[in-house]
């Protein structure tokens, strides 16, 4: 109960590529976009009828194989639509499923994605349907992420000048 709410949907589309194709509904099983919910979704959710009689259950969120290993800095080429872009920013990470957007400690807007392909379909329409405007983007970097899994077997000893 405390993880739900009722929201009513105002369009249904099939999301088709690059392109929205309106419908009246949708069976049940399909993707769609749906209109009118998006503020209280950050992701995924399960949208069921609020009439319905059966029971409602909560799936699982998505798991993708891939993950986002591509990042670029974005930021507005005039600093004053820096609202806009981050605006455009929260609707570009509700569409794109694999897509991570975060803020670095420097005060960088990155974006994480899976390729350079992915990445320009995701650049392109947050400049042109979402955010509409222009954008300064660094180039293209992989992530990097290091971590320890085990204790090493091997001793190792190295010296320092230090005292």
């Amino acid at each position: 109960e405390e993880d739900m709410t009722i929201q009513d949907v105002s369009n249904v589309w099939i999301f088709e590529s690059r392109y929205r194709i309106e419908v009246d509904g949708a069976p049940a099983g399909n993707w769609v976009l749906l209109g009118g919910i998006d503020n209280s979704i950050v992701k995924t959710a399960t949208i069921t009828d609020k009439d319905a009689e059966e029971d409602k259950y909560i799936f699982r969120p998505l798991s993708f194989i891939t993950t986002a290993v591509l990042k670029v800095a974005v930021e507005p080429v005039n600093p004053s639509e820096l609202p806009k872009m981050l605006d455009g920013l929260r609707k570009i990470n509700k569409s794109y499923a694999i897509l991570i957007t975060k803020v670095e400690e420097s005060g960088e807007h990155i974006i994480l994605g899976t390729g350079e392909l992915y990445l320009d379909c995701v650049l392109h329409d947050l400049r042109r349907m979402y955010a509409e405007i222009e954008l300064k983007v660094s180039d293209p970097v992989v992530r990097f992420c290091e971590t320890v899994v085990e204790t090493s077997a091997l001793k190792c000893f190295a010296e320092t000048p230090n005292k």
